[in-house]
């Protein structure tokens, strides 16, 4: 057991690590350290500077990059059909029941629709806020914790660290998730520190239930697992249930959990088994079927996971080595080794699962740059990051300035360990990876300058011991240049990714009677339908995510069996088919093409209703095909 951590009769002072300036260590009550600190004068000015970054970061061209499928395009369209049909209960995609996912997120961006409009900007909203919001929180949780040095630094760590920046610029069920179990953290640092605090229990059951309303029961797992784990180490002294108040959080969850849950399971005798077996217990031992993502292996996975702390991640090692001295920090290692090994014990582990880890990392590294900044010690540990980070901008610089193969390779394969779409596709389509990871190069030029500019300059800081406070704001500084880069690279992947420009041509081609087809799986394309806003059919099964309505008989008429698509594919009608770059159908137009898709439309399509057939019915104005031809036909083309 940790030094620190054995049992007492009675609850203690959590203690924190003060130096002097001639750097004699000390251990304090932390309860003494706030009370020459923590006056709402010395804080009021940091927050805000973090916050002002942090809304800067969120909100900076927000709305400029079109939606991407499958993920964006998919959640905004689940939310722009509650706010439509009313129905805020089931929800629904493409008109076919979707219930892998409790209802918050869609509420959020639902809402946001309803005061702005459907547009990029409200659909991400939610998710900017979140990310701003959770900078705020890893604030007041460095500040309850270590103090109030290093709850500014924190806050800076999490806001500029690479995963919340990327997620907190997309529309995500994770950076909402994110934000929720921060809070319910807060609460539980709260409860540990403050005995008879009333704030911290509702915290610790509000954060768990909208966690749970926004992404399943894993928004319980976690703060349970982490207050179990702060008594079994007897963190605090006895009344520690007491202190939870549990009869106040069954009634939060009850208010908060129940009712979606209990309407939805009245409305959907499916729902429960569904919901719970399938999305729960089978994804967690991957079962699931049908799988519709692309896990990772466990090492993968710890490695995508320091990817989004990127570049803080690097000091890491050095917070590590007091551990067994810092009592006050316990809570976040326990939160965050609780997360990332709860996700390594499952076989579908996806790259993004450890972000609830992040803002807890980020206190770690926080205070491990402020007990530096006050005593100036301890400057060798946290050179070797900066050396580190200039070595690999030496490193890289060949490979962006003078690419080649193994360069492309390199690059395309750290795209596929950060996204799971693109490790499916490129798995199915290896000569892809090589155009991709060229485009990235050239918007990659800057960053090994930026890694060896803010390396060099880091570590000579560092070296004049009075300069640890110009070290970090020159990590910093860095690390936002990191960040612009990155979004350069987002806007290459949602031009990838999105069917926006599609839409447009579409539309200019539209008429009155025309019909809009995804062949293939629809997920991957669904963004046409939100960008058009034209009801869609598919064609060759329903895919993965309309799998389940499908079953249940929602909107049949949406689907299209491939004889059927080509009855309507030779009939007077007007047909835009949206599908994969191989898409090829007897006397199309190829209408659009981008990156991984092709629009087709038939090549004497009507120009308007006045030449088109009055009649719409499937094979109307053609001469339909004999049965089994046709069949052996479609069977060509899907």
């Amino acid at each position: 057991m940790p030094a620190g951590l054995g049992a007492a009769s009675a609850p203690r002072p959590l203690e924190a690590d003060v130096e002097d300036r001639a750097g004699v260590r000390r251990i304090e009550p932390i309860d003494a350290t706030d009370r020459r600190f923590r006056s709402a004068k010395s804080v009021a000015a940091p927050l805000a500077g973090c916050l002002l970054l942090g809304f800067a970061l969120a909100f900076v061209g927000l709305g400029v990059r079109p939606l991407i499928s499958p993920a964006e395009a998919r959640y905004a369209m689940v939310a722009r059909e509650m706010a439509k049909s009313g129905d805020w209960i089931q929800p629904r995609f493409n008109h076919v029941r979707f219930e892998e996912k409790p209802p918050l997120t869609y509420w959020c961006v639902a809402a946001a629709y309803e005061l702005l409009g459907d547009t990029e900007f409200a659909s991400r909203l939610p998710s900017a806020l979140a990310y701003v919001g959770t900078t705020l929180l890893t604030f007041l949780l460095a500040l309850e914790l270590a103090g109030r040095r290093a709850a500014p630094l924190a806050s800076l760590v999490y806001a500029t660290a690479l995963g919340p920046f990327l997620f907190g610029r997309f529309l995500f069920t994770d950076t909402l998730l994110v934000l929720w179990l921060t809070l319910s953290l807060y609460g539980l640092a709260r409860i540990l520190r403050r005995g008879s605090d009333w704030v911290g229990p509702w915290l610790f059951w509000a954060g768990a239930s909208l966690a749970v309303l926004t992404k399943g029961l894993i928004g319980l797992v976690f703060p349970l697992a982490a207050a179990v784990v702060c008594a079994m180490l007897r963190m605090v002294g006895a009344g520690f249930v007491r202190r939870l108040r549990p009869w106040l959080g069954a009634c939060v969850v009850a208010v908060l959990v129940l009712p979606w849950h209990l309407a939805m399971a009245r409305r959907d005798p499916g729902f429960v088994r569904f919901y719970f077996g399938g999305e729960h217990i089978a994804r967690f031992l991957s079962r699931r079927q049908p799988v519709n993502y692309s896990p990772l292996s466990v090492p993968a996975f710890w490695v995508s996971t320091l990817l989004w702390m990127f570049p803080w991640s690097l000091f890491l090692p050095a917070a590590l080595r007091d551990l067994r001295r810092r009592r006050c920090e316990a809570l976040v290692w326990i939160w965050a080794a609780g997360v990332v090994l709860f996700f390594t014990l499952t076989p579908s582990r996806i790259e993004y699962y450890g972000l609830p880890a992040l803002p807890a990392l980020a206190v770690i590294v926080g205070a491990a740059w402020s007990r530096l900044s006050a005593a100036g010690t301890r400057v060798a540990v946290f050179g070797a990051p900066s050396l580190f980070i200039a070595a690999l901008g030496l490193a890289v610089g060949p490979l962006v300035f003078a690419p080649h193969e193994r360069g492309l390779a390199a690059l395309s394969n750290l795209v596929a360990s950060l996204d799971g779409y693109y490790r499916e596709y490129f798995g199915e389509h290896p000569g892809a990876s090589m155009v991709f990871g060229a485009e990235l190069l050239r918007l990659a030029r800057p960053f090994p300058l930026a890694l060896l500019a803010t390396g060099v300059g880091t570590f000579l800081l560092l070296r004049r011991r009075r300069r640890p406070a110009r070290a970090f704001a020159l990590w910093a500084g860095g690390a936002v240049a990191i960040l612009v880069m990155a979004d350069s690279g987002m806007r290459l992947i949602a031009q990838d990714r999105s069917q926006r420009a599609a839409a447009r041509i579409v539309e200019e081609s539209w008429t009155p009677s025309a019909r809009l087809v995804v062949a293939g799986d629809y997920e991957e394309a669904c963004g046409i339908t939100f960008y058009t806003g034209r009801p869609t059919s598919v064609v060759d099964g329903p895919g993965a995510d309309l799998t389940y309505g499908y079953r249940h008989g929602d909107a049949p008429e949406i689907f299209l069996s491939p004889a059927d698509f080509l009855t309507e594919w030779d009939s007077n009608r007007c047909v835009f088919v949206v599908g994969g770059r191989d898409l090829s159908l007897p006397g199309a137009t190829v209408l659009f093409e981008g990156p991984r898709s092709r629009v087709l439309v038939r090549d004497r399509c009507p120009a308007s209703d006045e030449t088109a057939s009055l009649d719409h019915s499937p094979g109307a104005g053609a001469t339909a095909a004999p049965q089994p031809d046709r069949d052996r036909r479609a069977d060509s083309y899907f």
